[in-house]
């Protein structure tokens, strides 16, 4: 069973790319898409050049796109997520590959994920469970997610993501949704299996307005408009000790998600 990591970059960011690779791994594979704006004068990294290394390609804008290609060009039986900036031991890769002959009848499975200090980066349930009774505010980030090749997965949806037009986030959650209504089976196992970056673009609801329109479109997709915007609605008030004009501003970015998700636009 070959573990393959789907590891997306953009322009300069294909030279971080080394820093992720462990020596050769026993059946681990690293597939790297490397999406390129413009006119790109940067040379492949060298250590990139390895057998168990493929290196493709392609132009334009979009996370959410990179990860769709990656998905296209995959080999592995497991795949694993990943960006430019994650660190991996060998041991928690093949720790994955295990936990998918443990639970076999599981299509996708979610991790853990730690800071470079070691400290979990979100708080995470203390044991396993099912996607469809996960606990009140579950979310995974990229990097957690493994799952089975299969013509059944769904693409990552392109209107959310680094990169796309007004929705900074949400693309895993939204991923995860289609996944489940699609039939996959899905759970969490909370063992850690990746260090990463622990600010992530989603943890920006106060300041970045393109994050509060993702979680109204993401809340739409998953609940339907109308029960979306109730939970926007609640989820702006939360911030009690915030001016109300500024909540409301906040419900409004929220709708706005909602909007662009029924009808195409703000």
């Amino acid at each position: 069973m070959i573990l393959e990591l789907l590891i997306c970059t953009i322009n300069e960011g294909v030279r971080r790319v080394p820093n992720i690779l462990l020596p050769q791994v026993e059946n681990v594979r690293y597939l790297v898409s490397w999406q390129q704006t413009g006119t790109v004068n940067i040379d492949l990294p060298e250590d990139l050049n390895r057998p168990d290394v493929r290196v493709i390609t392609l132009e334009g804008r979009g996370l959410a796109t990179n990860r769709n290609n990656a998905l296209k060009n995959a080999q592995g039986d497991i795949l694993l997520l990943s960006d430019d900036d994650t660190k991996y031991k060998a041991e928690n890769l093949q720790n994955i590959v295990q936990k998918f002959r443990t639970y076999p009848k599981a299509d996708m499975i979610c991790f853990k994920a730690v800071d470079a200090e070691g400290k979990e980066i979100k708080q995470y349930a203390e044991q396993p469970f099912i996607y469809a009774k996960r606990p009140k505010g579950t979310f995974f980030s990229s990097c957690e997610i493994a799952f089975r090749r299969s013509l059944n997965l769904p693409s990552f949806d392109e209107r959310f993501g680094l990169g796309s037009q007004y929705l900074a986030c949400g693309e895993e959650e939204v991923f995860l949704e289609t996944a489940y209504k699609k039939g996959l089976k899905i759970i969490f196992l909370p063992e850690v299996v990746v260090e990463t970056n622990s600010d992530t673009t989603g943890k920006h609801f106060l300041i970045n307005a393109a994050v509060r329109r993702s979680k109204g479109a993401v809340l739409c997709i998953i609940y339907g408009p109308w029960s979306a915007r109730l939970r926007c609605l609640k989820k702006a008030m939360q911030y009690d000790e915030l001016p109300l004009q500024q909540r409301m501003k906040f419900f409004e970015d929220m709708i706005q998600g909602i909007h662009y998700i029924q009808y195409g636009h703000l």
